[in-house]
């Protein structure tokens, strides 16, 4: 079980970066153009922009192609086992699913009169992962490398990498808060 723990990590890299990758780039123009919802509140908010989003699918992709070539160099065959057209759908379609999920929880914490920045804990930790999942899902390869054991252990993992890592960054400085 604990040699689980690693693998699953490694897969989900495609869809852990891209909002990091999103951050870096971030800014310009919002994705929702500062329109309201029927409910009078933000659609998203000035923090989903359309530079952000298309930067965290590209960087997840690139995160993905580097796993691609690492693998390759070292001999594992995890993401190298598929034909690279599968590999980069696959990838692809986490990265974007991630940055959906993204949306999603942004989306859902207006409506609950969350600020930008504010924590919602398990939305803002599992919303990206579980969207990135049933996406990729939906493309028959994803079934050779994601087995159930690989899904629950991302459900119970991801929370705590979250929080973990956020909390590196706001110690470094990266991060205003710590969630």
């Amino acid at each position: 079980m604990l040699d689980l723990i690693p693998k699953t990590v490694w897969l989900l890299l495609p869809c852990y970066t891209p909002n990091n990758f999103a951050v870096l780039v971030g800014g310009g123009k919002p994705i929702d153009f500062g329109k309201t919802f029927f409910d009078g509140k933000r659609i998203l908010g000035d923090g989903k922009t359309w530079r952000g989003f298309t930067g965290g699918i590209t960087g997840g992709v690139f995160t993905a192609n580097l796993q691609f070539a690492i693998e390759k160099l070292s001999g594992v065959a995890i993401y190298s086992s598929l034909p690279f057209s599968e590999f980069f759908i696959l990838t692809f379609l986490l990265a974007l699913g991630a940055m959906l999920g993204d949306l999603c929880g942004s989306f859902i914490k207006r409506r609950f009169g969350y600020e930008r920045g504010a924590s919602f804990p398990l939305l803002d930790q599992l919303t990206f992962l579980i969207v990135a999942l049933i996406l990729a899902s939906t493309f028959p390869p994803f079934w050779k490398l994601f087995t159930i054991q690989v899904i629950l252990l991302a459900v119970i993992i991801t929370p705590a990498l979250h929080f973990g890592i956020n909390y590196i960054a706001y110690r470094l400085n990266l991060k205003e808060v710590p969630w």
